[in-house]
């Protein structure tokens, strides 16, 4: 599933990208690799060098999106679960740069031409429309706020049925709270998305021309197109929600699990599909309205990343892709791309340490009459006189175990599980030991071994000479 998800994630968005900022068509985008589209252009001996960049830009991607998905089809039967986590990881990380290599070369390119022709200015140039500034808006907040208050309903029903208030479904994972983690994380997303909703509404209005009436209409029109997408979200979340939920309430297999989450990234995709073709629409009922050109194409790195010091705004709509992009200039903006950098390195710095984790092994002795189980450091000591009864089993797949929180992969398992028989209990397993010990104390229930069925039936009979043994084999 893990394989599936990624896949489902990474390879529409990397044809997305193609479609956004590769398109065939260049003469007809208001953009041309994050700069703006001009009628010098687009004739004579310039637009065939114009060609020829966006030609060679577009076929470096799709070299490079066709290699990425069939790498990431490739990886859909890696095994073991760290493996794959730091493959993927890594793989996205590349994939997501590689994908906009081209473009940021082309950004270069783009505007050395510029240059060239003798257009523009180093410090860049920004209109604006006095008659409208801040008066453009299209975002209904009913609309927005509907679906994102029903997920916030849902994930509090999920936690109430977690809490045992509401007596619904009857499942393993009831008091888990992993629906409750589930449905607010996803309700979180959604108000997230709200925000950015309000955001976008109330970015800069672009001119283009020196109608007024044409400005307002223009970003009235992208606006909406904008708004009606955040609105599709929200329902599309609250939808995903339902699924997920009814699946684990009254169906649950992982069958339904993995539809749940196919429903979603279709539905979703199908939104943003649904986004660009109107934007599209939008940008050509207008490109004859065009008579003002905003000069200010050096104040985006590599056509991307806005810096602007003189801009006291945060926000501002994106050059490429869907949504905004904050003012790198801005010290908020500063804060953000130290966060974004920071989550990279910790991103890194997870995966290295689950691979050192699933590489070290699981030791399970009996000191001073406590059984220690050990790996980087003492997990848990259990003193033999806190321990009510004690018990050996040969068959780890006896165990029903379902992780609540802590480490599970497969080939360990550690920290606070649910089994589905015994309740909840702490787990110090790994799956290559085969055997296990129970040991039940009067605060909780433990079950634990090590990395051979040796080493377990020895800490097994050490501890047995001062506790009370029950169903031993």
């Amino acid at each position: 599933m893990f394989g599936l998800i990624m896949f489902i994630c990474l390879v529409p968005t990397l044809w997305i990208n193609i479609v956004q900022i590769y398109p065939k068509k260049w003469k007809e985008k208001k953009m041309i690799f994050g700069v703006k589209n001009r009628p010098e252009f687009t004739t004579g001996e310039t637009a065939e060098k114009v060609e020829e960049l966006v030609a060679k830009g577009r076929g470096q991607a799709l070299a490079i999106c066709i290699a990425s998905t069939v790498l990431s089809a490739l990886f859909l039967f890696l095994k073991g679960m760290t493996v794959q986590i730091a493959i993927w990881t890594g793989f996205v990380l590349v994939a997501v740069v590689l994908i906009i290599v081209p473009y940021a070369i082309g950004n270069r390119e783009m505007k050395a031409l510029k240059r060239s022709l003798g257009i523009g200015s180093e410090a860049g140039v920004a209109l604006i429309d006095l008659s409208n500034a801040g008066i453009v808006h299209a975002l209904n907040p009913v609309s927005v706020w509907i679906p994102n208050l029903l997920s916030l309903l849902m994930a509090i029903g999920a936690l109430l049925i977690d809490l045992k208030v509401l007596p619904l479904g009857s499942g393993w994972f009831i008091g888990t709270f992993l629906l409750t983690a589930m449905a607010f994380t996803f309700a979180a997303m959604g108000f997230l998305m709200l925000v950015l909703a309000y955001v976008m509404d109330r970015l800069k209005n672009e001119v283009i021309s020196e109608d007024s009436a044409v400005n307002a209409n223009y970003n009235r029109a992208k606006k909406k197109n904008m708004a009606d997408m955040m609105v599709l979200f929200g329902w599309v979340n609250f939808l995903f929600i339902l699924l997920w939920m009814s699946a684990f309430l009254f169906f649950y297999t992982d069958l339904m699990l993995i539809l749940s989450m196919v429903v979603y990234m279709v539905l979703l995709l199908g939104g943003i599909a649904l986004f660009v073709v109107r934007s599209k629409a939008i940008e050509a009922r207008y490109e004859k309205e065009i008579t003002l050109l905003e000069d200010d194409d050096d104040l985006w790195i590599l056509g991307m990343m806005y810096y602007n010091p003189k801009d006291k705004r945060l926000n501002v709509e994106k050059r490429v892709g869907v949504g905004g992009t904050v003012n790198f200039a801005h010290p908020v903006g500063k804060l953000v791309a130290a966060l974004g950098a920071l989550s990279i390195i910790v991103t890194i710095g997870a995966v290295i340490f689950l691979g050192m984790l699933e590489n070290t092994p699981m030791q399970l002795r009996v000191e001073n009459e406590t059984i220690i189980c050990h790996q980087f450091w003492d997990e848990y000591k259990i003193k033999a006189d806190e321990i009510e009864s004690l018990a050996y089993g040969e068959d780890l797949s006896d165990l029903r175990l379902s992780r609540v929180a802590g480490v599970g992969t497969p080939t360990m398992m550690k920290g606070d599980y649910l089994e589905w028989d015994a309740g909840k209990c702490k787990a110090f397993l790994t799956t290559q030991g085969e055997a296990y010990v129970k040991i039940v104390t009067k605060e909780r229930i433990y079950y634990v071994n090590a990395a051979t069925k040796e080493e377990t039936w020895a800490a097994f009979e050490e501890i047995s000479k001062y506790v009370k043994v029950s169903n031993g084999n």
